[in-house]
């Protein structure tokens, strides 16, 4: 081998170390890529499910409020009927017979 082809050789072996470390670079990069990609997927997953705890539990809190309502509507007195017996008209029935 000559000079020439001795000194294309290692050139040529320079380049294959570069081409191989950036081809190493390159994967490196798009794997710490999609491993970023799969730690935001899970962050706006825990967000989400944030999201649907908070509103369960305010619906929860919403219908502990309705039920509670309605038992003490259904088991309160009926001040009205007392109200209205108390203004019966039996008595002037009487007063307008005599005349």
């Amino acid at each position: 081998m000559g000079k020439f082809e001795e000194l294309i050789a290692a050139e040529s072996d320079k380049f294959d170390d570069f081409r191989d470390a950036s081809a190493a670079k390159i994967k490196a990069f798009f794997n710490r890529k999609a491993v970023e990609e799969i730690i935001e997927e899970k962050d706006e997953e825990r967000k989400v499910k944030a999201w649907l705890v908070i509103l369960a539990i305010v619906g929860v809190v919403a219908i502990g409020c309705v039920v509670g309502f309605l038992i003490y509507r259904k088991n309160k007195p009926d001040y009205l009927d007392d109200f209205e017996d108390e203004f019966d008209d039996d008595d002037d029935d009487d007063l307008f017979e005599e005349e």
